[in-house]
Order: structure tokens, then C-alpha cells, then sequence
């Protein structure tokens, strides 16, 4: 039984150093100029925006919303950026309305049904993060949990423009039970 666990630890010991001698776990460095500040412009390339039908808002609507960036420097001297919005006319007049929005969801919580969630014009392509700006997402806010699906969903409800600097998000939509 000796003979077995110092075998064993052999094994373990060799199998360890190989492991470090071939950098099989060693994490590759990456240079911060070599990431692209524009990336969700890659997703937008690749994929028209949803076409909407019916009475659904179009996606080109809050794409309107022009993106800007505001950065200072904190109280203990980091920088934080913000990127804030500059509405226009033509969304504003929906605040407070009941629209009709077809999107793609983007779930928030890990479940199949969702109460809170991200509905944006392009379908999911990454699990950590929606690729796009904050004039492309909604937040939508239900009574009532929905399943989720990888299908566009179309949904009725009332429209927030609204800003929230603690998320970034831009605007809500709030389906209420029936």
C-alpha cells in the first residue's frame, strides 16, 4: 500500500512540473493598445439591427440618443468615465407612453423565466455583456417572470426615459401584470 501512494505522489509531482515547464498554465500578458475602445461597432457591423413590425418602435428610434462621455477624477484621484445621454425630441415624446418593443433578451438573472433583463436590437454573443452602446439596450422590468428565448420577443409596456448613473442604462420598459 506504501509502494501504491509513493507512486502515486510520483506521478503527481512529474505530471505538476511538466505542467509548469511547458507554460501549460502560465496567463499570456495583453497589451492594453492591442484592445479596441470600439468594440461593440463589431457587432453592429456584423448584424443588421432587428426589423421591427407592427407598432413596435424602431431600433434606428433610440440609436438617435447621442452617447456622451464624461470623465473626472474621484476624491481619491481615480478616473471614472461615464458615458451619459443626450435625448432628442423624438424619444422624449414616449416617455411615460405604453409602446410596443421587439428585441432580443438579454437575461440578467440564471433562469429560464426572467423578471428583470436587457432587450436590445442584436442577438446575444457574448454571456458576460451585451456589445453594444446604452442607446441600443432597455432594461425591462415585469410583474410577471417571461420565459427567456434566443427568438426576438416582442413586448407592451410603459416606457421610462429615463437616466440611472448608478447603471448606465438609459431607458426602462415596465410590463405590469394583467
Amino acid at each position: 500500500m506504501k509502494k501504491n501512494n509513493l507512486i502515486n505522489i510520483n506521478i503527481l509531482f512529474i505530471t505538476t512540473f511538466l505542467l509548469f515547464s511547458f507554460n501549460a498554465l502560465s496567463f499570456e500578458k495583453f497589451n492594453l493598445d492591442e484592445i479596441d475602445p470600439y468594440e461593440n461597432v463589431i457587432i453592429e457591423d456584423l448584424y443588421e439591427p432587428l426589423k421591427v413590425t407592427g407598432d413596435a418602435l424602431s431600433w434606428q428610434l433610440f440609436s438617435q440618443t447621442k452617447e456622451i462621455e464624461e470623465c473626472t477624477i474621484d476624491k481619491d484621484g481615480f478616473d471614472y468615465c461615464l458615458i451619459k445621454p443626450v435625448y432628442n425630441k423624438n424619444i422624449k415624446k414616449y416617455n411615460g407612453k405604453t409602446v410596443t418593443l421587439m428585441g432580443y433578451m438579454f437575461p440578467l438573472e440564471q433562469s429560464e423565466k426572467q423578471k428583470k433583463f436587457l432587450l436590445g436590437p442584436y442577438p446575444l454573443s457574448c454571456p458576460f455583456h451585451y456589445h453594444v452602446g446604452p442607446s441600443q439596450v432597455i432594461e425591462i422590468n415585469s410583474d410577471q417572470a417571461i420565459d427567456f428565448s434566443f427568438d426576438p420577443v416582442t413586448l407592451k409596456g410603459e416606457l421610462k426615459v429615463k437616466f440611472n448613473k448608478e447603471t448606465g442604462i438609459f431607458y426602462y420598459l415596465d410590463l405590469k401584470a394583467s
